[in-house]
């Protein structure tokens, strides 16, 4: 259950910043009253239609004595300049946003066995998917990590701004590759969780 909602054909910048305050309220109620190090993922720049950049540039602000770092869950994509930095993110110390390295910044946490795949696609994919995450998220000691942006179906992995945000925003090359792969073979139309057929990888 969430633990609030805000709903309107379009939310003022007002309503936002309220948000964003209780949100943090909330966080302090119920997970941690002492937030001095937090995680912000929002979207990369190919999603920053969603208004996600300005939300974390808010949640940044709304944060002046913690210790707070911005994770793009870019996956593959190419990682942000420091003008799509300013852009997207507005004030946000440019130091402060971190690129994914997909390829060299990753930590090993498990692998989803062979079985499980097959399982799961019906026999399509038959090979394991090793699970690597950004190092960054996986090793170091966070208070509060925030996910920005807005919850919808990932043709690959469950929901964007969700699962996907780690599994897929902050993978690793092989996760990324693995996944992808699987999911094309089963069939993304099978694999989108409102599809009768859909079993989620």
């Amino acid at each position: 259950m969430p633990w609030f909602s805000i709903e309107g054909d379009a939310l003022t910048e007002a309503q936002i910043q309220s948000a964003v305050d209780r949100l943090l309220t909330e966080a302090r109620t119920r997970i941690n009253k002492d937030l001095k190090r937090v995680l912000l993922l929002p979207p990369d720049l190919t999603r920053a239609h969603s208004g996600a950049g300005k939300i974390t540039e808010l949640l940044y602000k709304a944060l002046p004595d913690a210790h707070v770092l911005v994770i793009p869950t870019l996956g593959q994509h190419i990682p942000h300049t420091e003008a799509e930095n300013k852009w997207m993110f507005g004030d946000i110390p440019h130091e402060r946003i971190l690129p994914h390295d997909w390829r060299n910044g990753v930590t090993h946490i498990g692998t989803i066995p062979a079985s499980l795949v097959k399982e799961t696609t019906q026999g399509a994919a038959d090979w394991e998917i090793p699970v690597d995450l950004n190092s960054v998220l996986m090793d170091q000691q966070w208070d509060l990590i925030i996910n920005v942006g807005h919850v919808v179906p990932h043709e690959v992995l469950g929901f964007a701004n969700h699962n996907k945000n780690y599994f897929i925003g902050l993978g690793g090359k092989e996760t990324i590759c693995a996944s992808h792969i699987a999911a094309a073979v089963y069939g993304i139309e099978n694999n989108l969780p409102d599809h009768p057929s859909a079993r989620h990888l």
